[in-house]
């Protein structure tokens, strides 16, 4: 059972009083835009008071399990468990707060630079998990992510970018480029894990919620490929939020694991070979695991909870003018800093402080990605990974 089957109509909450002009020039406007939506400036109401650079957590959401990825014994089982712990993300970052908070929330858009850490303390068998992420392009808006677990031996590393436009027949459709390289040290083995479409909906009645479209890939540099169909319309479980994921051979062969239901909720998988068939994640019993923060005290001036907090605090208590206006002070400091960069001659890069853009071919990851890359395309089509245009990359600094 999907924890998302709230009915719109029956408790969809009220628009704010003073904010439904708001909401239908804001409506009106999506319908006459054209190009890329991140440019367009979002009623304060419909804001969520958190950074989108702050959703890189939720690939840590579940430690333990990252941590498991490690402990497969064979690659097949392996990339179980690498693809059971990517299906264990998707709950937190695509349908955590309507489930939460009845609806989805437009982030901040992080500023160039905005910087977000963050820890999970592990036991002795687990390790901890640590997470580093920045906003590594403003034009276009890109983060960047690395996530790591030294004693499980998981590294996870990548960047991800949006780029939304209006969907009839009040709604976003939101293709997010980028992807993510996990790699295992101890095996030598890389995987190249693609990103979903999202569609937005609910605009109208000012309740939006997200669902998950297309087909998505995690390929292993052993040879295999894990398949992830995405359905908004529950045609693989009769739910929504449901999912059927393939795990076979890169040039051919039989299935050997196949995974399905509700991405959100409970799913099972069955080993081809011996039809058994067991739970794969349910996210009711598997609760998320906060991370550790630091307190707001000790945070830089660029990290996303103390650079956002203003802002924060006026939309929890409902103060949407004082949240609209600190808003625009802050993006429009950023505006003055990048004029700045630009009579220097400094590009974005300059500006970042725990990434640096790199050349694939000087980076291990890099190198990675190209060779992953090659075989996904190989076998499912070019369409099958959606990058900026630039093909930049990005990795930790030492």
């Amino acid at each position: 059972m999907s924890k998302d089957t709230i009915n719109d109509t029956e408790t969809a909450p009220a628009v704010p009083e003073g904010q439904k002009d708001s909401l239908s020039s804001f409506v009106a406007t999506l319908a006459s835009f054209s190009g890329d939506l991140s440019s367009l400036t979002c009623p304060s109401f419909l804001l969520s008071s958190v950074s989108l650079l702050e959703y890189s957590q939720y690939w840590g959401d579940h430690p333990k399990l990252f941590a498991s990825i490690s402990k497969g014994e064979t690659p097949e089982e392996r990339l179980l468990n690498a693809t059971r712990w990517f299906i264990s993300t998707l709950y937190g970052s695509y349908s955590s707060r309507s489930t939460t908070a009845g609806m989805e929330k437009k982030p901040y858009n992080p500023v160039l630079g905005e910087q977000y850490f963050a820890k999970w303390t592990g036991d002795e068998e687990t390790g901890d998990t640590i997470l580093k992420a920045e906003q590594v392009s403003h034009h276009p808006p890109i983060m960047g992510f690395h996530l790591e677990n030294k004693k499980a031996g998981v590294i996870l590393e990548g960047h991800c970018g949006q780029k939304s436009r209006f969907a009839m027949p009040a709604g976003i459709d939101v293709s997010q480029t980028g992807h993510a390289i996990l790699t295992l040290p101890q095996f030598k083995e890389h995987y190249l894990i693609t990103l979903p479409n999202l569609n937005i909906r609910g605009m109208v009645t000012g309740r939006p919620s997200v669902e998950l479209s297309g087909t998505t890939y995690i390929v292993s540099s052993a040879g295999h490929m894990t398949t992830i169909e995405y359905s908004t319309k529950g045609y693989f479980s009769g739910e929504r939020h449901s999912f059927k994921a393939t795990l076979k051979p890169i040039e051919g062969g039989s299935v050997f694991y196949t995974a399905q239901g509700v991405w959100s909720g409970v799913s099972n998988y069955t080993d081809n070979k011996t039809s058994a068939t067991s739970l794969f994640f349910d996210s009711d019993t598997d609760k998320s695991v906060a991370p550790e923060l630091k307190p707001q005290a000790e945070m830089g001036d660029l990290e996303s909870h103390k650079l956002w907090s203003q802002v924060t605090n006026a939309i929890n208590n409902k103060d949407y003018s004082t949240a609209s206006r600190v808003k625009a002070q802050i993006e429009e400091a950023q505006r003055a800093l990048a004029k700045a960069r630009k009579e220097k001659g400094e590009t974005q890069a300059d500006a970042l402080k725990v990434f640096e853009l790199v050349s694939e071919d000087n980076d291990e990851t890099g190198k990675a990605f190209q060779e992953l890359k090659g075989k996904l395309v190989e076998a499912v089509g070019i369409k099958a990974l959606k990058e900026d245009d630039t093909k930049p990359h990005w990795r930790l600094r030492e």
